[in-house]
C-alpha cells in the first residue's frame, strides 16, 4: 500500500469536517466527500479541498478510488453506507456506534471479512490517555485482578434538547463507557440490567444507570445523565468547540488496589465576561495549527491499518459487536425492566 492514502468522508457535519482536517493533517489525500445534501457536499468540498463530491457514496468510490471511507454521517444511515464501501472493496472507518443492532454490525462484520477488509470503530475514548494511562496500570498489575468498573459520563441538558431525541442516549453517551469497559475487560457481558429516573418525567432518557456483568466475572457500573445546566463550564474545546461540558469520571477496582481519573481538565480553567472554560486537553487539543489527542491517535490507528503496518487491534470488529450487543441489551432493560441477556445470535 501506498504512504499516500486517498479517503472519502461521508456526512458533511460538524464531524465530518473534524475527521477531513485531521485526515489530511495526519498525512492522508482527501479524495471525495459525500452528503445527502447536494448543497452541503459541494460547500465542503470546497472547504476542505476534496477532489470529488455528491450524493451516491457508490458513484464516489468509482469517481474517487478511496482506500478507506470514514462514515461519519447520522447513525442510523452507518450500516448501509458501511456495506456500499466494503462492497466496493474499500476498508471504512466508522464512527460511533458500530451499528444500530447486532443483527447490523454482525452482517457489517461479515461483509468486512468477505471482502477482506477492516471496519474501524471510531470509539475515541479507548484512544484518549487518561484511559490508556488506566489499561497500562492494570496490564502492569498495579490494582491486582480487575473486579469492576465504576464509569460516568454526564452531559449538558441543553444537549439533550437539541439532539438527544435522535436515538436513545444510551447510544449517544453510554456508548462510550460501554466500549471504555470492554477496553478493559477484552471479554463479552453475559447480562445488562438498566433504569433510568422516574423523577425525570417526560426527559426519562436522559438519567440512565445500567449494571453490565461480563464473562469472567468482572462487572461495570456505567451511567450517564444529561443535566449538566447552562452554568457549568464549558469543557469541549480544541478543534471541535462545543458549548456545554462532558464530566466523566472512570474508576477501576482490582483485588489489590484502585485507581480513579477524571476525564475534564482541572489544571486549566479561564473565566471572562462571556463565562468559564475548562477545556478537555484529551480529545482534539489544537497544538500550533495541528490537531492532537485521541482524535489525531485514532486516525493514526487507521492509517497504519489500512497501510498494512499493523493489525486492527486497538479497536477489533468483534469487540466493537460486543458493544453493541450491550448497548442493545441495555435499551431493552430500560423497556422492560428487567435484566436482559446480550443477543450473540450464536457467534460472540
Amino acid at each position: 500500500m501506498s504512504e499516500h492514502v486517498r479517503v472519502v468522508i461521508a456526512g458533511a457535519g460538524r464531524f465530518g469536517a473534524l475527521h477531513a482536517r485531521v485526515w489530511r493533517e495526519a498525512g492522508a489525500d482527501l479524495a471525495g466527500v459525500v452528503d445527502l445534501d447536494p448543497a452541503r457536499s459541494a460547500a465542503f468540498a470546497e472547504t476542505w479541498g476534496a477532489e470529488h463530491h455528491g450524493t451516491d457514496l457508490s458513484e464516489i468510490i468509482v469517481d474517487a478510488e478511496p482506500d478507506i471511507v470514514v462514515i461519519a454521517s447520522d447513525e442510523t444511515a452507518h450500516t448501509e453506507l458501511a456495506l456500499a464501501a466494503l462492497a466496493a472493496g474499500r476498508h471504512v472507518f466508522m464512527e460511533k456506534p458500530f451499528a444500530m443492532s447486532v443483527e447490523d454490525a454482525l452482517g457489517t462484520v461479515d461483509a468486512a471479512q468477505r471482502a477482506g477488509r477492516e471496519v474501524i470503530a471510531g470509539h475515541i475514548s479507548r484512544f484518549a490517555e487518561p484511559y490508556r494511562a488506566m489499561r497500562q496500570a492494570l496490564t502492569a498489575g498495579r490494582i491486582g485482578d480487575l473486579w469492576s468498573l465504576r464509569l460516568r459520563r454526564d452531559f449538558s441538558r441543553q444537549w439533550f434538547e437539541d439532539f438527544g431525541g435522535r436515538v436513545d442516549p444510551v447510544w449517544e453517551s453510554c456508548i462510550h463507557d460501554i466500549d471504555v469497559a470492554l477496553s478493559f475487560v477484552r471479554r463479552p457481558a453475559t447480562r445488562v440490567y438498566a433504569s433510568r429516573s422516574e423523577a425525570a418525567g417526560a426527559n426519562a432518557p436522559s438519567v440512565v444507570s445500567a449494571i453490565v456483568e461480563f464473562a469472567g466475572g468482572a462487572m461495570a457500573t456505567i451511567e450517564t445523565a444529561w443535566t449538566i445546566p447552562e452554568g457549568a463550564p464549558q469543557t469541549e474545546s480544541g478543534a471541535l468547540a462545543l458549548p456545554g461540558a462532558i464530566i466523566a469520571e472512570a474508576e477501576a477496582h482490582g483485588s489489590t488496589g484502585v485507581m480513579r481519573q477524571r476525564l475534564q481538565n482541572d489544571g486549566l480553567t479561564v473565566w471572562n465576561n462571556a463565562g468559564s472554560w475548562s477545556p478537555n486537553a484529551f480529545l482534539w487539543p489544537v497544538s500550533g495549527d495541528r490537531v492532537g489527542g485521541a482524535i489525531r491517535a485514532e486516525v493514526e490507528h487507521a492509517l497504519g491499518v489500512v497501510r498494512g503496518a499493523h493489525g486492527n487491534t486497538e479497536m477489533p470488529m468483534i469487540e466493537a459487536v460486543w458493544g453493541i450487543a450491550i448497548a442493545e441489551a441495555m435499551t431493552r432493560s430500560l423497556e422492560t425492566g428487567a435484566p436482559e441477556v446480550p443477543r450473540n445470535e450464536g457467534r460472540l
